[in-house]
């Protein structure tokens, strides 16, 4: 049983159907751990893609970990990704036990982005929320120059940011799909026209279902939770 962290790079084309995360059941010490307490993420079972299982477990275990310890997750995921310490708080929040058997690889900004999604669903279970007129400035609370990667992961949520705003309904949906369902498939197919529309002139990435509902679930989130921006009633 063992959760492990590694880093992603962004490439050179759009896609929403690669394999973002890697996936093994076989755990060389044999068995599972439970314990008291929050459930652990379960292997999913049934027909299902190797990635779509490996994300469908990926959310059971950013829930699991946020019943478990939900102070540490608010505080990884407060830091921006390119500030100093922000993979180190992360991996803080990570609890092997939160991981029934075998073995999970995820890339940092898909955990992050799963909890994102978790306390979205928790937040906004019945309707899409109300946007401020003003969108985030992502480099808000950095410090000097951005590093090129730093710059991309604005990009990134600007990206996200503006297909939310072009497309609430359907960005919603998403955020609230099942990994492989035809509900998922049905928001990613509306929110195309959006995708084109809102990438930045000369920026070019691999985009799969994995990072496209992590980045929309993370800019969701904290549009409708910035108050700070809202105009006064």
């Amino acid at each position: 049983m063992r959760i492990r962290m590694f880093a992603i790079t962004i490439a050179s084309t759009m896609s929403v159907s690669s394999p973002a995360l890697a996936y093994q059941t076989d755990n060389p010490y044999g068995g599972g751990t439970r314990f008291t307490g929050p459930p652990p993420a379960e292997i999913p079972t049934g027909v299902m893609t190797q990635e779509d299982r490996a994300r469908l477990l990926t959310q059971r275990l950013a829930a699991c970990l946020i019943k478990a310890h939900r102070a540490a997750v608010l505080k990884a995921i407060q830091i921006e990704p390119w500030q100093s310490d922000a993979r180190r708080f992360l991996a803080n929040a990570v609890d092997a036990k939160c991981l029934d058997s075998g073995e999970l690889e995820i890339p940092p900004n898909l955990l992050r982005g799963a909890f994102y999604q978790q306390f979205y669903r928790e937040r906004f279970a019945t309707t899409p929320p109300a946007l401020p007129p003003v969108p985030i400035d992502f480099t808000a609370s950095s410090a000097g120059g951005l590093t090129d990667d730093a710059k991309t992961e604005v990009a990134l949520r600007q990206f996200g940011d503006c297909v939310a705003r072009r497309d609430l309904k359907d960005a919603h949906a998403l955020i609230f799909s099942s990994p492989g369902s035809a509900r998922e498939t049905a928001a990613l197919t509306a929110l195309m026209p959006q995708f084109s529309a809102c990438l930045v002139q000369g920026s070019k990435w691999t985009l799969n279902r994995s990072s496209i509902s992590a980045i929309l679930s993370e800019v969701v989130f904290r549009e409708a939770t910035d108050a700070s921006r809202r105009t006064p009633k």
